[in-house]
């Protein structure tokens, strides 16, 4: 037999509706911060970029190295600071970080940077920028199926399948733009003490064929 059927009273749907929006407005308070902070906050006059290089610290290396990044004009009378900390301070290692403040931030190319450094014999193990609350990568490819092609042409990943690990948290979303020339990677919205490792993004780039001739730090509205 069924027993009486009981129903909320009005009480009750008022307090699960509220616990339920109160629930709702933490997650997307959590997740979109950026809805949220109202401030219009100033451009920094400088945004940190850190490189973490073997043979860093060993003798003259450090010179080969300011020599190259000073063939980039964004970067020729940058400050530069050597750091070692962890791993980088045992005996017979020479890695470490230098930590650079750049100017202009809409000079910043991560392809140039790498190249830069390669032409001189070294790589950056990682890359790591931030100091700005919203912003995305652009970069330049020559190699993008053309955006309404659905068929016959292989189309950009998806962000799961780029996102290895732990790696490329901070990469919220890929889109490519109308002419089809540019993609573009929606970075999350930072705290000022945030890092993005762009060695990450070449890493996965690389995963899937696809290399940038360019690749730019772009904080201005879309």
């Amino acid at each position: 037999m069924i027993g009486r059927l009981r129903f909320a009273t009005t009480t009750q749907i008022v307090a699960m509706t509220l616990a339920w929006l109160g629930i709702c407005l933490g997650i997307d308070y959590k997740f979109n911060p950026q809805l949220w902070n109202k401030t219009v906050e100033a451009a920094p006059s400088t945004v940190p970029l850190s490189l973490h290089l073997h043979h860093l610290r060993c003798k003259g290396c450090l010179e080969s190295i300011k020599g190259a990044l000073g063939t980039l004009a964004w970067l020729q009378n940058a400050p530069m600071a050597v750091r070692a900390t962890g791993a980088d301070t045992a005996v017979g290692d020479f890695a470490g970080w230098l930590d650079i403040d750049v100017a202009d931030v809409s000079q910043i190319d991560f392809v140039a940077l790498e190249q830069a450094l390669r032409k001189e014999g070294f790589v950056a193990s990682q890359v790591e920028f931030g100091g700005l609350r919203h912003f995305r990568l652009e970069g330049e490819a020559r190699h993008l199926c053309c955006p309404t092609c659905q068929t016959d042409c292989e189309p950009l990943p998806d962000l799961g399948k780029v996102r290895r690990g732990d790696q490329l948290k901070w990469l919220d979303s890929l889109t490519m733009d109308p002419t089809g020339s540019k993609v573009v990677f929606h970075v999350r919205y930072q705290q000022p003490t945030d890092r993005i490792d762009v060695k990450e993004l070449f890493t996965a780039m690389d995963d899937f064929g696809l290399w940038p001739s360019s690749l730019r730090v772009v904080n201005a509205p879309e």
